[in-house]
């Protein structure tokens, strides 16, 4: 017989996934884009926009940071769609080492809890036939305190009592405390959230055998190369989300293709330029002649560029970043009809050495997973050496191999997996790959130094960054 709390999960289920099913979600995205704009045309923003009441999304330029951060430094009333009282300050990591100001309105905050974090929370649990959570698991998280996104989740369900589960560890402890916890407390947790190197290479060896979660959730591109070795150690394949601190948390789980995820329309409406027309969002306001796609209009195996525009944040056609690739339409699983997405790259973080070959993070993995080198993970920079341009690679092995070995293992598989990064050596007549073999402990001790949420730059990571990382010797 089953207990009210399962029963209590089964009940909100059909209605919390449901979602997932709508035909018509690029209509109701529609109407509920019209509301914003409309509420957005009576702010300063939508002055500066010259947005009206009547104006059509498409009408709206493109936005960058730089607009909104003059309103975060001398906020007022008129510039917000919220009272100031009604928001929160969040920080997040930024271009060139210098933090970025955002803020939230707890009304954005607590939508996204009830909506999109419970979905994704019932997803995660899926074991490919049914949800098998119960109202009062323990989850656990591995994210940052302070004023990051995840922090500020945390402490406004708690605020507002929307928690079906039980928040299992201190989200203000370090990064090796919160590992240290999930080691003597795998045992009673039941979904996890971690990168996928500290689950591989940091707590199952140290726990030494596999062990059973109803879910394990990361926002890592790794999960979906590495999602039989973590069906092996967890018992369930990965979720994947996408979430930052300008969407919130806005997508859930792909459960038919883990590595994807898909767009919770009911909180953003999401827009995608093709990926050879990505734009930058280095000025305020932008105004380009580009193709611009809605959620209904996305192709499989096609990459855009994310334009982003939450509903309940002033934040309008918000240029991001990241390039996303759609993998599919629809997730038989979860018997939806939604485009599945996998991140590609951020669009700034793609090495590309003389114009032949454009290599991104995903791509790197399976080279090194396919030239069967055990490793903990890497991060890789583009450096030029006279008139030479280098991938050079910063890579921590799981075995003792000779680094000989090692190099040729990844230039020989690179140059069967890209044609161009073979006829980059053939045409230049060059070797344009550099290694670097990494201390044993480099990148859990980097981790746990790491301000911010608990996630590995593979691609051009920071020069400071990458000072923490080699023990300030760079």
């Amino acid at each position: 017989m089953k207990s009210w709390k399962k029963l209590a999960v089964d009940i909100i289920a059909p209605f919390a996934l449901g979602f997932l099913k709508e035909k018509k979600f690029q209509q109701k995205m529609d109407d509920r884009v019209s509301k914003k704009v409309q509420r957005i045309s009576r702010l300063t923003l939508g002055k500066e926009l010259n947005i009206t009441g009547s104006s059509k999304i498409k009408e709206i330029p493109f936005t960058g940071y730089e607009l909104y951060k003059k309103y975060y430094e001398s906020p007022m009333d008129s510039h917000f769609l919220f009272n100031m009282n009604e928001y929160v300050a969040s920080i997040t990591s930024g271009t060139m080492g210098k933090p970025k100001k955002f803020l939230l309105p707890k009304a954005a905050l607590l939508d996204n809890l009830k909506k999109t974090a419970l979905a994704s929370l019932l997803i995660t649990s899926h074991d490919g036939e049914r949800v098998t959570l119960e109202i009062g698991d323990s989850v656990y998280a591995n994210t940052p305190g302070g004023a990051q996104i995840a922090a500020l989740f945390t402490e406004i369900g708690m605020k507002n009592n929307v928690a079906f589960v039980k928040q299992c560890v201190d989200h203000n402890l370090p990064f090796q405390e919160k590992m240290d916890f999930f080691v003597k407390n795998y045992k009673t947790i039941d979904i996890a959230y971690m990168t996928v190197t500290t689950l591989l290479d940091e707590v199952y060896p140290r726990i030494g055998e596999p062990f059973k979660l109803k879910g394990f959730m990361t926002q890592d591109v790794s999960a979906g190369v590495f999602k039989d070795e973590i069906k092996k150690i967890t018992g369930c394949y990965p979720r994947t989300t996408f979430g930052s601190t300008e969407t919130l948390s806005s997508t859930v789980g792909s459960i038919e293709h883990p590595g994807g995820f898909i767009f919770d329309w009911r909180v953003i409406y999401s827009e995608f330029i093709p990926e050879k027309e990505q734009l930058s969002n280095s000025e305020p306001i932008i105004t380009a002649d580009v193709d611009v796609v809605n959620l209904e209009g996305v192709e499989p195996k096609k990459r855009y560029q994310l334009i982003a525009t939450p509903y309940l944040t002033e934040l309008t056609r918000y240029i991001m970043p990241d390039i996303l690739e759609c993998v599919a339409i629809g997730d038989s699983v979860l018997s939806s009809d939604l485009p599945v997405f996998k991140y590609h790259a951020r669009s700034d973080r793609l090495i590309v050495l003389h114009n032949f070959t454009r290599i991104a993070e995903e791509e790197l993995l399976k080279v090194l997973k396919d030239a069967r080198i055990p490793f903990v993970d890497f991060t890789v920079r583009k450096e030029h050496d006279g008139t030479r341009e280098y991938i050079k690679m910063y890579l921590e092995l799981s075995q003792p191999i000779e680094k000989d070995a090692v190099y040729g293992r990844i230039d020989s598989q690179l140059t069967e997996f890209d044609r161009d990064w073979r006829e980059l050596k053939e045409f230049l007549k060059y070797m344009p790959l550099k290694l670097e073999l990494l201390p044993k402990g480099s990148f859990n001790n980097y981790l746990g130094k790491k301000e911010g949420m608990a996630r590995i730059e593979r691609i051009q990571m920071k020069k400071e960054h990458l000072k923490t990382l080699l023990g300030n010797k760079s």
